[in-house]
């Protein structure tokens, strides 16, 4: 993974950091474009692509608190569930570029869907339709086996099992093409094993067939899994982000497993529609900028099961780059495919 980012536990923002953006939120305040005229005492809107109550949900509402004082004016989040994220795509796609409605969007929606519907017409172009605002933030995935059901302990001991059963370990999923379908593949094909795919619709089903042994292990968001990691129900067997999770200290990650190219945190950013004037997006950029900066925000993440990660707007590309590229190969490894 190049520098294009970095990942944080709570209370790693210094003062630097919080006065880096002070300037620039300053000087985006004082804009006097027809926009800010006519549109800053109108709400902006962060359009999630799930339901309200889940983790992508809780992180864009910390993110709007902060960003409604920041702009002074209201920020409200809108959820729009549906399609695999598709619906609230296009819905923010064919917005007016105004700096009122904007997409949080991950890897799902920015890079998989594209590859997955390969014959099938999306209602938006991930490449084309948007412009990078900022980073909310990244939830670890945790690789957790039930003990009953899988006796490894390490996650060299789990390719070892898969090694020696080749095809009969099974895992469980989110669905065909979900990032918990793919890091696993991805995983499998390091290892050079073969695992059981069995796919679910969505994690709470996955979940409880983990935890009755129906499946001998699944990648999972930290915060599903804690909970029974904690109650000894399942075992942790690896992380899936660069450095170790303040509260799995003991648990390494893959890339220290013997796994260098498995550095997969799931991510979460908020996009403007591409035609977004500049100064309103500097405006908006300044803002996220100085919430995700500000002391108390890594805090308020780990709370809810994430980190700060932080992605310059200079640096964007890079990360976008590789990780479209990682994305796609693993739909085209694993002949994933939505049509």
């Amino acid at each position: 993974m190049p520098d294009a980012y970095r990942i944080e536990p709570a209370g790693a923002v210094t003062r630097r950091e919080v006065l880096r953006w002070t300037p620039a939120l300053s000087l985006a305040a004082m804009t006097t474009t027809a926009w800010a005229q006519d549109n800053a005492s109108r709400p902006v809107r962060l359009v999630v692509p799930f339901p309200a109550g889940g983790p992508t949900d809780a992180l864009a509402r910390l993110a709007a608190d902060g960003m409604a004082a920041q702009l002074g004016q209201p920020v409200l989040v809108e959820n729009k569930a549906g399609a695999a994220g598709g619906i609230a795509a296009e819905y923010v796609a064919r917005s007016n570029p105004d700096g009122l409605t904007l997409l949080v969007a991950g890897q799902g929606l920015m890079f998989i869907n594209k590859a997955l519907y390969k014959n099938k017409k999306l209602g938006y172009d991930p490449d084309t339709d948007y412009t990078y605002v900022g980073m909310l933030g990244s939830f670890p995935n945790v690789v957790v086996s039930n003990p009953q059901a899988v006796p490894a302990k390490t996650i060299g001991e789990l390719i070892a099992l898969a090694r020696a059963n080749p095809g009969t370990i099974s895992y469980g999923s989110n669905g065909i093409g979900s990032l918990t379908h793919l890091t696993t593949e991805m995983l499998a094909t390091a290892a050079k094993v073969k695992f059981l795919h069995i796919p679910y619709q969505g994690a709470a089903p996955q979940m409880a067939d983990l935890l009755s042994g129906r499946i001998g292990f699944t990648v999972n968001g930290v915060q599903s899994v804690l909970p029974h990691i904690r109650q000894n129900k399942l075992r942790a067997l690896a992380v899936t982000t660069t450095a170790r999770y303040p509260d799995l200290p003991d648990v390494p990650t893959l890339v220290e497993s013997g796994f260098p190219s498995l550095d997969l945190p799931v991510w979460f950013a908020v996009y403007a529609p591409a035609a977004t004037p500049a100064p309103v997006l500097g405006r908006l950029r300044a803002a996220l900028a100085a919430v995700t900066a500000a002391p108390g925000y890594g805090g308020e993440l780990a709370k809810r099961g994430a980190l700060v990660m932080r992605v310059p707007v200079e640096a964007s590309e890079a990360l976008f780059t590789r990780e479209r590229a990682l994305w796609v190969d693993a739909v085209r490894t694993t002949g994933a495919t939505a049509d």
